[in-house]
């Protein structure tokens, strides 16, 4: 069962100060040839630098790494604000960039142990690109494969090879007095999710900001787990690290394939899905129509007075949390006939 932890976050003005503009440059970095590791070259890096990285396969750990100033801790591979837009791409053995994850060559593994993850990969930056990588397992245990608090972040034509794992996308620097996301904007593109791996989308991000800045486009998602492979998480739920709400994205052209048919605990009908909404969100950003038409589903099914436009919303009760305002492309027709209410109608799409 997923589940994602968070640390308190207290953080002073001089601290999210960091995200000013450092020096700017346009090296390239290559690994192993010039730096024995990603994280070495990523250290070395300035702001808008691109580390290439070669075939291989790299065992990776960035320790005594403090989050928007504060704290010590051990991931994966860290990026700092003072590496604002670097890119950390794969390439082939010519140092031709890699442009389809079924071609990647190049294989991270990591070795975090943070207590609020473990995330194998941290971006604290904005601006910053992962492409054309292979990313597996993190040796102390799986979390969160690649966490995300900078803006404007693309991660394009990668394998997210961590069976299980989560892309999490969550906003530490949320403006209270405002109301205001500082996540604004994503980018996830052309990547392959395999089994289980889930895009998760909470705690403040993109709920401000143009939504044609958050594109989920070209991914194939591959399930056979009862969570959605797209999950937006907003506010009053009772998860502490569930914070602020959250903001819709741009869907489409995407691949899911979900093979879950249930099991033992009735609780999972209520909790799968390919794309799902809970909590505190801002509905208006969320495209439902769309969704459910703009991209593929080996089998899809919505129910609502107006499906796919108009959907109903249901609420569930997980341990000590509750999760009301719940919209959803499910994967299974009777978990969405569940939902239903008198004068409804039930939706499918390939059934």
């Amino acid at each position: 069962m997923k589940k994602h932890n968070y640390i308190s976050r207290s953080f002073s003005a001089l601290a999210v100060s960091l995200a000013l503009a450092g020096p700017v440059s346009a090296a390239e970095r290559n690994v192993p040839s010039a730096y024995a590791t990603i994280q070495a070259a990523i250290d070395a890096a300035l702001p808008n630098d691109t580390i290439n990285v070669y075939p291989g396969a790299y065992d990776e750990t960035a320790s005594s790494r403090s989050v928007l100033g504060v704290g010590s801790y051990q991931f994966g591979l860290f990026i700092s604000k003072a590496r604002n837009g670097i890119t950390v791409q794969g390439v082939d053995a010519n140092g031709k960039v890699i442009t389809d994850f079924s071609k990647v060559l190049a294989t991270v593994t990591t070795n975090a142990t943070n207590n609020f993850g473990p995330s194998g990969i941290f971006i604290e930056g904005d601006r910053v690109t992962i492409s054309g990588l292979r990313i597996g397992t993190n040796a102390a245990g799986q979390n969160k494969t690649i966490e995300i608090i900078g803006d404007d972040f693309t991660l394009m034509n990668c394998d997210i090879a961590d069976l299980q794992g989560s892309i999490y996308l969550n906003d530490w620097q949320f403006d209270v007095g405002t109301n205001t996301s500082y996540l604004r904007s994503y980018r996830i593109e052309g990547n392959l999710f395999q089994d289980g791996v889930s895009l998760d989308l909470a705690d403040g991000a993109g709920f401000s900001g143009a939504i044609k800045d958050r594109v989920i486009r070209k991914n194939t998602f591959l399930n056979s787990y009862y969570w959605p492979s797209i999950s937006f998480n907003g506010s009053n739920t009772g998860v502490p690290w569930f914070v602020y709400s959250v903001g819709g994205a741009i869907i489409r052209s995407n691949e899911f394939i979900n093979t879950f048919a249930g099991d033992s605990d009735p609780l999972s009908l209520k909790k799968e899905g390919h794309i799902r909404a809970r909590g505190t969100y801002d509905n208006s950003q969320f495209d439902w129509d769309n969704y459910f038409n703009e991209n593929q589903f080996n089998h899809a099914f919505v129910v609502g007075p107006k499906p796919p436009k108009e959907l109903r919303t249901y609420f569930y009760t997980s341990g000590t949390f509750t999760f009301n305002n719940v919209r959803r492309i499910g994967a299974i027709k009777a978990a969405e006939q569940a939902n239903a209410q008198p004068g409804d109608k039930v939706l499918s799409k390939n059934p």
